[in-house]
């Protein structure tokens, strides 16, 4: 899919499916649409960029295309009638990669364009000082022994710096205080520490690292496979001395989707779930699946470090449960089905410790982590691969995405298969052209997130070349390349505008321009984050594009995303979002 250049063209005459069933008639001779949305700016993301004025729905699914008067002729007697007054519509955005649980204790915040999971007693925080008096009056709060835990986002507030054990430590030591930034990092004061056993002499061989100051004493920071050296010890409770019920499970993860939903999002890549939570989302779609946005769930599997010293013992269980399973990718309906075996390569981009080729910048004896090397990751993906799986592969440093494209090769070339569509989640660093040409050749896409260019390019910068800095999270020259991407946001999500905005300026939180060479135009990016993650993931028949015969998956603006000011992009309104011709959400009187 490269970059498209061609001017978008108005399509002024009409669409219609010829069949709306097995054998069926065309929608005017069945009694008319449902609804016409009709006297709008409509996008239609297909491969011509193509815009309309006009669209018919009926049974969820779009029927006719075109220009109002085509359209509105095929309205019948019951046919509701939506006067867009001029506004844009796309089809709904589709997110590559988030993270949704029923976990819950959290609450979604805008932050200028930024959205961030927050507890609720970290709410209104914008500066370091603000989050040591938030975990002040926080601690104040509870109980002789009880935790202080919450989860901070580096990107909430320009200028954050990652805490140490010493600041946490001014704010409150007299009880336990463990935050998380992100699924890579964890922070926590001396008591933490002291409880764990952690000193000057701990170190974490294979897959994270145990943080240390320049005296060589631990700062009380542990990222990626690290972290396990406190997983006894932390409460997996959030410190309620209960499991949270499932009820209150299936509450919280409608109130997640239903999160996405006020951004236009319409379907989601659920990029981390394993088998024990597939009750929780197939019980909550029974119950709510009409009102949420669709759902695509990864099977996360973690042969190295992050769970095993044994990588042999490792590889074997997680082979072992893909045979045990009665399903592959695609098992399910087009509300919720299974999507692709994710195994995490290497760290995060904003610690950052993600696996380079070449030295950090600031730590030439550091090139990151590897969290499951080659050893592992081998014979796990090829098993996933003969079953029948799709693969999707955390992969944030060129050093992981050389690692896992040569040894995806090697599968494929002992067990070729037509149509796999595996892919890379991240590539945040762009690896070598050789990779690049082989990724095109095998046929490997990119699952790409731009908003990390906002919320973390100037902390990565600290580990890259000035040059390497420039090519952070590269789009257009993988889409010149041959290679499929798709965008999504990663987590709680900074939305989909943000990403929009900050693919087409290539513009990072601290206004720097990060390789305005990777840039796309907004037609480009829209596709990406509508048809692409469809895509990904299996779905581009069903869902993606404003076209005859897919599901009527809208999302309508309150400005014109197209001629707005870049600047103005992230903060476009959302007006109403739509699922299957049903609005699942909308933004009421003003919106």
């Amino acid at each position: 899919m490269k970059r498209f250049t061609k001017l978008a063209t108005m399509v002024t005459g009409v669409t219609a499916l010829a069949a709306c069933g097995p054998g069926g008639p065309a929608a005017e001779r069945l009694g008319g649409p449902d609804v016409v949305y009709h006297d709008g700016k409509i996008f239609t993301a297909n491969e011509a960029f193509d815009f309309v004025e006009a669209v018919a729905v009926r049974d969820g699914r779009i029927v006719a295309v075109g220009s109002s008067e085509h359209v509105r002729a095929l309205a019948g007697r019951g046919t509701r009638q939506v006067d867009l007054e001029g506004a844009t519509m796309l089809p709904g955005f589709f997110d590559n990669h988030v993270h949704a649980g029923g976990g819950g204790g959290s609450l979604m915040e805008w932050k200028g364009g930024m959205i961030a999971e927050v507890p609720e007693w970290l709410r209104g925080v914008e500066t370091n000082a603000e989050l040591y008096d938030a975990i002040r009056a926080h601690a104040a709060t509870l109980g002789p022994g009880e935790w202080v835990l919450g989860a901070l986002s580096r990107e909430m507030w320009p200028n954050q710096t990652l805490p140490d054990r010493h600041d946490l430590d001014a704010a409150v030591s007299d009880r336990p205080v463990y935050l998380t930034r992100g699924p890579h990092t964890s922070i926590m004061n001396s008591r933490v520490l002291d409880m764990a056993g952690i000193t000057s002499e701990t170190e974490f061989i294979g897959g994270g690292e145990v943080g240390k100051d320049a005296s060589g004493e631990p700062d009380g920071r542990l990222y990626d496979a690290a972290r396990r050296l406190v997983a006894d010890i932390v409460p997996r409770d959030g410190g309620r001395g209960s499991a949270r019920p499932f009820e209150e499970q299936i509450e919280n993860l409608r109130h997640r989707m239903l999160e996405f939903a006020s951004m236009g999002i319409t379907a989601v890549n659920v990029a981390s779930v394993r088998p024990n939570q597939f009750r929780l989302f197939q019980e909550t779609w029974a119950r709510y699946g009409d009102e949420l946005p669709r759902a695509t769930l990864q099977l996360r599997l973690s042969p190295g470090y992050d769970t095993w010293d044994d990588l042999e013992e490792g590889v074997r269980v997680s082979i072992e449960e893909l045979e045990s399973l009665g399903f592959i990718t695609g098992f399910g309906d087009d509300r919720l089905r299974i999507g692709a075996v994710k195994m995490s390569i290497d760290g995060g981009l904003s610690a950052p410790v993600f696996w380079s080729l070449l030295p950090y910048e600031n730590r030439p004896d550091f090139q990151g982590v590897i969290r499951i090397p080659a050893e592992a990751f081998y014979p796990v993906a090829k098993r996933a691969h003969e079953l029948g799986w799709q693969l999707g592969i955390h992969t944030m440093g060129d050093g992981a995405v050389k690692m896992v494209v040569d040894e995806m090769e090697r599968i494929l070339t002992e067990s070729p298969r037509a149509g796999h569509r595996h892919y890379l989640h991240h590539v945040a660093v762009k690896p070598p052209q050789e990779t690049i040409d082989k990724m095109a050749r095998l046929e490997i896409g990119v699952a790409s997130q731009p908003a990390f260019t906002v919320g973390l390019g100037s902390y990565a910068v600290e580990a890259l070349a000035e040059e390497r800095e420039a090519t952070m999270n590269p789009t257009g020259s993988l889409l010149d390349a041959g290679i499929w991407v798709s965008w999504g946001s990663d987590g709680a999500p900074h939305g989909p505008r943000v990403s929009i905005w900050t693919g087409v300026t290539r513009r990072g939180w601290d206004d720097g321009v990060y390789g305005s060479e990777e840039a796309v135009s907004r037609e480009q990016a829209i596709r990406l984050h509508t048809w692409a993650p469809a895509y990904q993931t299996f779905s581009e028949d069903v869902t993606g594009t404003i076209e005859v015969g897919k599901y009527a998956d809208f999302v309508i603006l309150g400005e014109d995303i197209f001629t707005i000011e870049p600047e103005r992009i992230r903060y476009v309104p959302i007006r109403s979002t739509i699922v299957a011709g049903r609005e699942i959400w909308w933004a009421g009187e003003g919106g």
